[in-house]
């Protein structure tokens, strides 16, 4: 195991595919109601949802670097002679900073990346870097896929409302009520690392198929694409049903986002992701 791979839980990656290449995953926290909860094991986005929906405060914390430590060590132990560490955006977390400060404490080689991104986005990067890893790619090879895969990726997510993104920090008080003011709904993205809001479409069934036809402008035959949602399974499918037959892609996976990003989009948000085959 010559180069070991480190993320964080933003990844949302399957269990089994963390289990199959040996991936560390450091949680972030889920603070509700006072207590800190990991967001893997402790709560779960139903959790987040209700705690959201009855306006009780939620919100969510980085990762202490003693946790990245130890994450390294483990690898360290299990063989790994260098460490690619690759995280969610250093714009809207922390995350990034603890893992760097963990890093500098560590005897290996560890290359730190800023993905620039989340949830597949980083988390189809990862899968990639690890697999080259097991098959017997380098410290430098490994960590030039994550990053190339990571920055050429795209997401593009619609939400119920922007009172959760603004509640969060994530997105100015002037978007949010602009938005709401208008009674539009917002079609957002991600531009160098940050939450931008990219339309106001006028309803929700609109906005649903606008991503679809933004996320077919930015596939090319060998893309990956996975679909997320908060609380919204059967929207969900029905735009994976959509990207399937438009851009001839079978396998795209619909899955629940986890409590961070759910505390952040609030029920009833769908994202799409895009990562290119590099």
């Amino acid at each position: 195991m010559p180069v070991g791979i480190v993320t964080d839980s933003t990844s949302y990656l399957p269990e089994s595919v963390v289990t199959e290449l040996g991936i560390e995953v450091v949680q972030l926290q889920v603070i509700s109601n006072g207590i800190a909860y990991n967001e893997v094991d402790g709560i779960t986005v139903d959790q987040v949802t209700l705690a959201l929906r009855a306006n009780k405060p939620v919100t969510t914390s980085r990762p202490n670097p003693e946790l990245f430590v130890a994450a390294y060590q483990r690898l360290i132990s299990n063989g790994a002679n260098s460490i690619v560490s690759a995280h969610l955006s250093s714009e809207i977390s922390g995350t990034f900073e603890s893992a760097l400060l963990a890093s500098r404490s560590v005897s290996c080689p560890i290359a730190v990346i800023d993905s620039r991104g989340i949830a597949m986005m980083l988390g189809f990067a990862v899968e990639a870097g690890a697999q080259l890893a097991k098959s017997g790619g380098d410290f430098a090879e490994v960590g030039d896929l994550i990053k190339r895969k990571s920055l050429g990726s795209s997401i593009f997510f619609y939400v119920d409302s922007l009172e959760f993104l603004e509640r969060g920090g994530r997105i100015n008080a002037v978007q949010a009520r602009m938005g709401t003011a208008m009674n539009l709904k917002p079609i957002l993205h991600m531009i160098n690392g940050k939450v931008e809001q990219r339309e106001l479409v006028r309803t929700r069934e609109k906005a649903l198929n606008r991503m679809v036809d933004l996320v077919c402008a930015a596939a090319r035959i060998k893309s990956q694409i996975a679909v997320h949602h908060v609380t919204a399974p059967s929207a969900a499918e029905d735009l994976a049903q959509q990207l399937r037959i438009r851009t001839g892609l079978k396998d795209i996976a619909v899955s629940a986002v986890g409590a961070v990003v759910g505390t952040h989009v609030g029920p009833g948000a769908i994202a799409i992701v895009v990562s290119p085959q590099v």
